[in-house]
């Protein structure tokens, strides 16, 4: 039976919380921050009160709260109601008197921006966020690692450029309860916290803004609508359960999203920056990997184009070499241009797709002809490699939109690319400096426009990612985009960005949302500035992590042989956005490293959980310091009862015993990657061909494409039959080799 509440007090009394009072606001650029009294309706039949309230005949405010026990969704509604144009700066909550009945010294928050500028995933509540090189005196986060980008940091959480998970948990060290506040809409607003403890207490602002403008000027009669959830959890000593509520709410009201289809799913990008490669492009290059993919990878289903297709090579220029000559197209890497490039692609049955900064050099031709045309990002992207600022466009300029439309449509259309990265492209619409010449719109109502537009070109099925600003898991992007790098370029193997991007795609994954939003960790490739130990961090974390969107390096001429092999088991079951857990995490502690252990549900080579015969886990263990590392675990950590199992190295085939528990020892920067099997009856430990089970009694299981199967079994079948027809197979050492001839079935005959 649902409770009705008929007051505040009652209401906010069932977040357990303390006395929590509500003070809504507005802020305008004349008057300042104005309040008004709130005329409150509650419904005596459901679970619904209405405030309504009028600022000085300025504007109407209008606040719908829906609860359900100790949680609220709120649709606001801010109109106009004079008739003159008004500049409202922002629009805000604040929270009063949280308490949650611990010491105040230890209230704290969290935000999945936190690990990206302070390499630590958690904050004291009244931490000075603005402290030089973001180390506060007064709290000692002492992180492993540092990554504090000055023009980034704000006194406001949530205020970065990063587009960050849109929610806050505010809670206290010493117990599980917590409020958790979070976005429902990012069509205008966009939401950010300012907190403090106060008298013991813990106040929180939280401020509907607006990015890219000082204030939005709003015309007589416009409405503006935000949206908000906010709730408890049980599970604040959890990272991976304490957006769960918020996330099956926000869930139910997102729209379509294309980052929930396949395009990255189950299936690779083959890209040509990272692995030392970078601006060196041409046809022949490209057209020779091309077809080394096509014979090799049956999962990779795009080849895409990067940076180093404008003529002028020592710097990037995409979005403005449509508006020169030929395109601006260098004619000694692409004699015949990008047109005929990408045909000669689609003759691999390869799909083509090209990389576009949104930022153009200084010296380019538009930069030159159209300096009106910009914003100025100086104070950030300051001077690069002794060149100057490049361009960013503004977008709030008619004559800059009506260049975007053409330069899109003359790379979708006219050079029939059909897959887009999208880079350089978030600096106007997510910073916080009011950049914009026009203020009618935020850049979050521009950032919708041009990603709808570019959406329109691009066919319903295509692969559309978002580059840098890097991403920190925002499932609203996911209406446009199909996937997100989160962290640094792997470049050519630099063990620094494997570092940071293990540490901030560990916020990423935590979130499960990889079902709305795919990750992407950047590329497997053969990353030469490596070690061989770190290189198989990489890849192993990659893996582990269910984010291998993108494939890279010079495969066709610079992979050995037996790295080929180990890129090709990568590759077999691409399950993009698949759950993984970690074990032994507490994210809470004071200087804690990122998880050490990470687990899956399924086999390696399956999409198939809970099923008898192949592996019940896979097991991820990493080692990011600079000394060994010893790891102990048991079954329970894996959400399994104590019992005999079997863990098999996934690259070596080794196998240890786990009764109640084992032990690994991990050199520095050192991983393994282990299936985790029960230790009776017929088991398949590995396999690097996808394996889907059809069958629930024997052993018999579906492929998908034409592969060199190689399988660790503790027995050996007396047949083996593809599509109910004898294949030969060898068995030697637990391991069975076999040629699967295409999609087929499997059957297993003991």
């Amino acid at each position: 039976m649902k409770r009705i509440v008929n007051s505040e007090k009652e209401l906010f009394a069932l977040f357990k919380a303390g006395d929590i009072a509500m003070v809504p606001y507005l802020v305008t650029e004349i008057n300042g921050r104005i309040e008004a009294e709130y005329e409150k309706d509650w419904s005596k039949t459901a679970n619904v009160v209405h405030w309504h309230a009028n600022y000085r005949g300025q504007f109407s405010d209008d606040l719908y709260l829906t609860y359900e026990s100790d949680e609220i969704t709120c649709r606001r509604l801010v109109k106009n109601i004079s008739s003159q144009t008004i500049a409202l700066k922002e629009a805000g909550i604040e929270l009063r008197g949280i308490d949650f009945g611990k010491n105040p010294e230890n209230n704290y928050y969290y935000h999945a921006e936190n690990p990206r500028i302070y390499a630590t995933m958690t904050l004291p509540v009244d931490f000075e966020r603005m402290a030089p090189g973001g180390k506060d005196p007064k709290y000692d986060i002492g992180t492993y690692l540092s990554y504090v980008e000055a023009p980034c940091c704000s006194k406001r959480v949530g205020a970065s450029p990063f587009q960050a998970f849109p929610a806050i948990l505010l809670g206290n060290n010493d117990t599980e309860h917590a409020l958790v506040h979070g976005t429902l809409e990012q069509k205008v607003f966009y939401h950010c916290y300012e907190l403090c403890n106060f008298r013991g207490k813990v106040r929180v602002d939280i401020i509907s803004g607006f990015k890219g403008i000082s204030a939005l000027d709003v015309i007589p009669n416009r409405t503006l609508t935000d949206r908000w959830y906010l709730g408890t959890t049980e599970h604040a000593n959890d990272i991976e359960r304490i957006f769960e509520r918020y996330t099956r709410v926000l869930r139910s009201i997102m729209p379509p999203l294309n980052g929930a289809g396949n395009a990255n799913r189950h299936s690779v990008v083959w890209e040509s920056w990272n692995d030392c490669i970078e601006r060196n492009v041409s046809e022949e290059l490209m057209l020779k990997e091309a077809e080394f993919v096509h014979q090799n990878f049956p999962n990779v289903r795009y080849v895409q184009l990067d940076d180093g297709y404008w003529h002028n090579d020592k710097q990037s220029n995409g979005i403005g070499t449509a508006y020169e000559k030929d395109g601006g197209i260098d004619k000694n890497k692409f004699p015949s241009g990008l047109r005929t490039y990408s045909d000669k692609i689609r003759q691999f049955g390869l799909i083509p797709a090209i990389w576009i900064g949104l930022s153009c050099p200084a010296c380019s031709q538009i930069a030159n002809e159209h300096p009106e045309w910009k914003v100025d990002y100086a104070w950030r992207y300051k001077e690069y490699d002794g060149l100057e600022c490049s361009m960013v466009l503004d977008p709030s300029i008619p004559e800059v939109r009506e260049y975007l439309l053409y330069a899109f449509n003359k790379f979708c259309n006219d050079y029939n690319f059909s897959g887009i990265k999208l880079d350089f492209w978030s600096f106007v619409f997510e910073t916080i400096a009011p950049l914009l010449k026009n203020r009618e719109h935020s850049s979050y109502e521009w950032r919708r426009w041009l990603l709808t537009e570019i959406r329109k070109l691009l066919p319903t099925d295509a692969y559309f990612q978002t580059g840098c600003d890097i991403v920190q898991g925002n499932p609203f992007l996911g209406e446009f985009f199909t996937n997100y790098r989160y962290g640094l370029d792997i470049s050519g193997g630099e063990w620094e960005h494997v570092k940071m991007t293990f540490l901030w795609g560990a916020s990423c994954f935590a979130l499960h949302v990889g079902d709305m939003f795919v990750p992407n960790s950047d590329s497997i490739g053969i990353m030469p500035g490596l070690s061989e130990i770190e290189r198989m961090f990489a890849i192993n974390y990659i893996l582990i992590s269910h984010s291998f969107v993108e494939l890279s390096g010079k495969l066709h001429s610079d992979c050995s042989p037996e790295f080929l092999k180990v890129i090709k088991k990568a590759l077999c079951n691409i399950n993009n956005g698949q759950d993984v857990h970690f074990a032994q995490y507490d994210y809470r502690k004071h200087k804690a490293m990122p998880p050490a252990i990470w687990f899956t549900d399924t086999p390696l080579f399956s999409r198939k959980s809970g099923v008898k015969g192949v592996p019940l886990k896979t097991v991820g263990l990493f080692n990011l310091t600079d000394e060994e590392a010893k790891l102990v675990f048991s079954p329970a950590d894996f959400k399994l009862e104590n019992g005999s199992y079997i863990l098999t190295d996934v690259w070596t085939g080794k196998q240890t015993k786990m009764k109640n528990s084992a032990e690994f020892a991990l050199p520095r920067h050192g991983s393994l990657l282990l299936s985790l099997c029960e230790d009776e009856g017929i088991q398949i430990f590995d396999s690097n061909i996808r394996l889907e089970r059809i069958d629930v009694d024997k052993l018999i299981f579906e492929t998908d494409y034409e592969a060199e199967a190689e399988l660790l079994l503790n027995a050996e079948p007396t047949r083996l039959l593809f599509n109910e027809e004898k294949i030969d197979f060898t068995f030697e050492e637990g391991v069975m080799k076999f040629h699967v001839p295409e999609h087929g079935i499997l059957s297993f005959e003991f």
